[in-house]
């Protein structure tokens, strides 16, 4: 490979020499990777990224570790900048069940994990690794040697993302909670309720059945942010949002493609004495960095390549991509929160298998 910054974020794409739509598993290739750097708005390739993993799965990343799932099912870290790695113990099969670890590795394995973060101590090899699994998304934690399941509740969590030592956890309704898990017995210490400010005109054309949502928590040193985005889930070739039943005419007898693609997003700030998520019409010289990821905010200045008040995101809609063969992956871009519109960052297919995911150093 060429040697672009690992130093700024960068997307990690399929190789470029990947000829057919969907990764094959078996297929030596899947050790070879590419990333688009922002910095210099060009893609490298990146020869035997996944040395000794063909076919492991990227299911998240954090602070520059990129979390994998092996062939097995089994989470593995992969430091991308210094190719280190460390064996995480497999997923307990409680977690799995009712299934078996040979369904799950088969069938499961590229939808089950949500969302992974990371959290290291003094040194890598003292990690916790949180993850939200399973289709009622749950949280549990790996602390270097055994997995913990945070809550028996039926709570459906959206997002996660540790600070100062703490993991916050975003769930549906936009409440926060913040867990310590560092010690014997995980311990929730916050449950924040606040109310989100009323829809604008702005919102309210993304409202409707033809939008879905997704939240992401976004915690920095002195500010908590909400940040709701509306997917179209049905897009044509112009751009417009058409309803499911539009896609098939009485001549067609195939469908039209058109792919679920993002439209917009609304960040919110929290105001935690009036208990309010309060609308941000701007925000100044921040990037965020939402998707697999783990949700992170940083100042322009020190992302090179970046553009100022905007959200660059990759596709996170897990099951949606497995579903059909024509499209996934393809939902990424960048959102300016002034001009209020989606750019694409390169021209790509509308079928990105594996998908692209943010690594922020």
């Amino acid at each position: 490979m060429a040697s672009p910054s690992l130093s700024v974020p960068y997307a990690l794409l399929p190789s470029i020499q990947q000829t057919h739509l969907i990764d094959d598993d078996d297929d030596p290739i899947t050790i070879d990777r590419s990333i688009f750097s922002l910095l210099e708005n060009k893609r490298y390739e990146w020869k035997n990224m996944l040395m000794g993993h063909v076919g492991a799965w990227c299911v998240g990343s954090s602070h520059g570790w990129i979390v994998l799932l092996d062939q097995n099912g089994v989470p593995l870290l992969l430091n991308s900048s210094s190719s280190t790695t460390i064996n995480v113990p497999p997923l307990p099969l409680s977690f799995l069940h009712p299934v078996t670890y040979s369904y799950f590795a088969e069938y499961l394995r590229k939808t089950f994990i949500v969302k992974a973060t990371l959290m290291f101590s003094s040194s890598p090899s003292s990690y916790i690794l949180a993850i939200i699994y399973g289709s009622n998304n749950k949280i549990a934690y790996c602390n270097s040697a055994t997995w913990v399941e945070l809550s028996h509740d039926k709570q459906s969590y959206c997002d996660i993302v540790f600070s100062n030592n703490y993991l916050y956890a975003l769930k549906q309704d936009g409440s926060v909670e913040v867990w310590n898990i560092c010690g014997q017995i995980p311990k929730r210490l916050i449950l924040l309720t606040p109310t989100v400010e009323e829809n604008d005109e702005d919102e309210k054309s993304y409202l409707g059945d033809n939008f879905s949502r997704n939240l992401y928590l976004v915690v920095s040193a002195k500010e908590i942010f909400l940040v709701i985005r509306f997917i179209g889930n049905f897009v044509n070739d112009d751009g417009l949002v058409v309803e499911e039943g539009d896609l098939l005419s009485s001549e067609d007898t195939q469908p039209l493609i058109c792919p679920y693609r993002t439209k917009y997003f609304t960040v919110y700030k929290l105001d935690i004495r009036d208990k309010k998520w309060k609308k941000m019409r701007s925000l100044h010289d921040k990037v965020l960095f939402l998707g697999a990821n783990e949700s992170v905010s940083m100042d322009a200045k020190a992302c090179l390549g970046c553009e100022g008040n905007s959200i660059y995101f990759t596709d996170d809609r897990w099951e949606e991509m497995t579903l059909d063969y024509m499209y996934g992956g393809h939902d990424w871009g960048v959102f300016n929160l002034q001009e209020k519109c989606v750019k694409s960052l390169m021209q790509c297919a509308n079928k990105i298998d594996p998908p692209p995911i943010w690594v922020v150093p």
